[in-house]
């Protein structure tokens, strides 16, 4: 089936879909969604989760044990940071690490020459 075949087809289902007028029964929606089958457990999705690692809240304590120390080395790391650039800073002042030296100025390449371009006879300076 060609491609023009195919998108008309879609376009005359999108039309059908766009303005078919049913009357829904909202009331019987709800009652056909809330409808649980007997053993299904509860409506709330997420019920079964939390009840499936309620038991590892005893792993979250110790988590957050692990988080202290983490951030005890986090600050370790941030101190030996801030030694290292007070060192440097000192370094920098002391004249221990050499100034930064002016870029060497380059000899200026010469100018090019233009590139002959052929003209039209038009457009040429006439000579008087």
């Amino acid at each position: 089936m060609g491609r023009g075949r195919q998108k008309a087809k879609q376009q005359k289902i999108a039309r059908k879909l766009k303005y078919l007028t049913t009357d829904t029964d909202y009331d019987e929606l709800a009652k056909e969604l809330s409808e649980q089958e007997p053993g299904t457990g509860s409506p709330d999705p997420f019920a079964d989760i939390d009840d499936q690692y309620a038991d590892k809240d005893v792993d979250s304590a110790a988590d957050a044990d692990a988080a202290k120390v983490s951030s005890a080395a986090q600050e370790d790391d941030l101190d030996e940071y801030a030694k290292w650039a007070a060192e440097a800073a000192a370094k920098a002042t002391s004249g221990e690490f050499p100034a930064s030296a002016p870029a060497a100025s380059k000899p200026k390449p010469a100018p090019r020459k233009p590139i002959p371009m052929p003209m039209p006879s038009a457009l040429k300076l006439k000579k008087s």
